[in-house]
């Protein structure tokens, strides 16, 4: 009797833990988003020093902030590591 008692209690606590965790809603951002996503960093282009996200203006110029080109780029998009610059 104890024993049955005991799993009762078990698959109680177990199927209402599982329908408190479904049913709250949350708000939380995943890993799995595109890698490009997630490594883009934007500048702005008169003061490299200053970096934010998509939509930042820049505090000491107001200047919209734009993508960082990513290394091996230029800033035309094309790469440009095939000779050694001079």
């Amino acid at each position: 009797m104890k024993t049955l008692t005991n799993l009762a209690l078990i698959a109680f606590l177990l199927t209402s833990t599982n329908v408190f965790a479904t049913a709250t809603p949350h708000e939380h951002q995943h890993d799995n988003a595109n890698p490009q996503q997630q490594a883009q960093i934007y500048v702005c282009p008169m003061h490299p020093e200053v970096t934010g996200t998509k939509g930042d203006t820049c505090p000491k110029c107001g200047m919209d902030l734009e993508p960082k080109a990513t290394e091996g780029k230029t800033a035309e998009g094309t790469m440009h590591n095939a000779h050694e610059h001079h």
